[in-house]
């Protein structure tokens, strides 16, 4: 259990008022922004506080570290970033807020609640002077959310530590990560959605399942003039649950309450909210952008452009509709985010992101994300992430699984597979351990993002076994 639970939450409470979303370098040393930089220099101050070595290179990671600077590493990986908080909070996300044995705000769960954990083992084996053969030394990065730049940094400057965990993803342990591909598609729209769409808006990240999407149609354009009808003869509220709408509406799961309809200057603009999520498991999410596309199927008839996208991409099942699928028993299966609509009246860019079982080829997947729209459209890869695989039978493994098993007193656990990308791609011999249970639900890149003290306090306990079995076995 986390010694001194008040002023832990203190130290989140600080790191987490940070908003440190990867923005423009704002200094020499500040690559990613003031406020992730901002967030760094929080954690070194307390780990400087706490008698803890503390080291950085030029605002793209820091690092703490416990024992004699002439013994080997063991690693701890986590990072100072968050995704943007977006809408539907309750409360404010950059400002700690406990219920009970909860505690809620942007980053709680992904990654400063176990970043600040982490800290408070590394405190208890200075405070204790516990005796080890190894140093150990918690890495944190700056860039983890948007493509992990600053641990590619420190695999090429920093010493390499000979074991490394990561407390970003799952307990028991992680054996298999799907690889991570962001691909940018950029659609010359045809004549019917040019002349009728102002703009269209949705997402900020590939990554992230938007929660809120938009489209303003022109005035005096059929569409939108087809939406005014609607609305003087059913009434602005009862609009999308006409016969025109409801039935693509239905198709995607939407309700005719996630809809908006405002005036302005350009026309008509429509809203649709859904909920936010992780690209890892879109399945839990409620796409907004699917919901924007459904409602355009049916006031644009016969754009091309908008038949395709609804009809093959606003799907759950769009991966295999597009011939883009795979499936196999070590690594999972393919999961596919539509997360980013732009245009203002050039290009239509949407971006996508891939979770790529071991089964998958990249350029595979891009092809035949490309056939969908032919050459009407370009395709360019943002970001690719192999695979990370490491067998059951593996002595770091099997060790890992023992500790869980021993803190946690359940029987024969079992590595998981996971679609979400960590740090543990970016150094030799690492894997994802923790903070939470596969099934424990936290909202991370969601509303509300939020995680249990007792889930912190068993990362806690298993962290400081872990360390010293690591310590024997390496």
């Amino acid at each position: 259990m986390i010694d001194n639970r008040e002023q832990f939450l203190k130290d989140l409470a600080e790191i987490v008022a940070f908003d440190s979303v990867e923005r423009e370098r704002s200094a020499a040393d500040a690559p990613f922004g003031a406020e992730v930089r901002g967030a760094l220099d929080c954690f070194l101050n307390k780990a400087s506080y706490y008698g803890l070595k503390v080291g950085e290179n030029g605002g793209y990671y820091g690092w703490a570290e416990y024992g004699d600077p002439e013994k080997p590493l063991i690693g701890i990986l986590a990072h100072a970033d968050i995704v943007p908080a977006g809408g539907g909070w309750t409360s404010d996300p950059f400002t700690v807020r406990r219920d009970g044995d909860v505690i809620y705000g942007r980053g709680v769960a992904d990654d400063k609640g176990p970043l600040v954990t982490m800290l408070y083992v590394l405190k208890k084996l200075r405070d204790e002077k516990v005796k080890l053969r190894h140093r150990v030394r918690l890495i944190v990065g700056c860039n983890e959310e948007t493509g992990s730049l600053c641990l590619k940094k420190y695999a090429e400057e920093g010493e390499i530590p000979v074991v490394s965990l990561v407390p970003d993803s799952d307990f028991p342990v992680i054996n298999s990560e799907k690889g991570i591909l962001h691909t940018d598609v950029a659609i010359t729209p045809d004549e019917q959605f040019a002349s009728s769409v102002a703009s269209l808006r949705a997402g900020t990240r590939a990554n992230v399942v938007p929660g809120e999407a938009s489209v303003t149609l022109k005035s005096g354009s059929a569409a939108c003039e087809k939406l005014r009808a609607l609305i003087a003869a059913f009434s602005k509220e009862d609009v999308f649950s006409t016969p025109e709408l409801a039935e693509n509406l239905m198709r995607v799961g939407a309700k005719p309450s996630c809809f908006a309809v405002t005036e302005n200057n350009d026309g008509l603009t429509i809203t649709a909210s859904g909920i936010y999520g992780h690209a890892m498991a879109p399945e839990k999410a409620d796409n907004a952008l699917w919901k924007i596309w459904a409602a355009l199927e049916a006031l644009i008839p016969g754009s091309k452009t908008v038949d395709v996208i609804f009809d093959k991409l606003c799907r759950p099942d769009s991966a295999s509709v597009i011939g883009a699928y795979r499936e196999d028993a070590e690594t999972g299966k393919l999961t596919m985010n539509m997360g980013v609509a732009e245009y203002d009246g050039g290009e239509l860019t949407l971006k996508f992101d891939f979770r790529l079982p071991i089964s998958a080829n990249p350029d595979e997947t891009e092809s035949a994300l490309k056939s969908v729209f032919g050459d009407d459209a370009s395709i360019k890869r943002a970001r690719f992430a192999d695979n990370l695989y490491m067998p059951e039978d593996s002595p770091l493994i099997r060790t890992l699984l023992g500790v869980y098993s021993s803190v946690t007193g359940k029987k024969n656990p079992r590595p998981i597979q996971t679609g979400g990308g960590t740090y543990a791609r970016e150094l030799p011999n690492a894997v994802a351990y923790g903070p939470t249970e596969e099934d424990e639900v936290t909202d991370l890149h969601n509303a509300d993002e939020h995680i249990a003290l007792a889930s912190l306090d068993r990362l806690f306990d298993v962290y400081v076994k872990a360390i010293e079995k690591l310590d024997e076995l390496y």
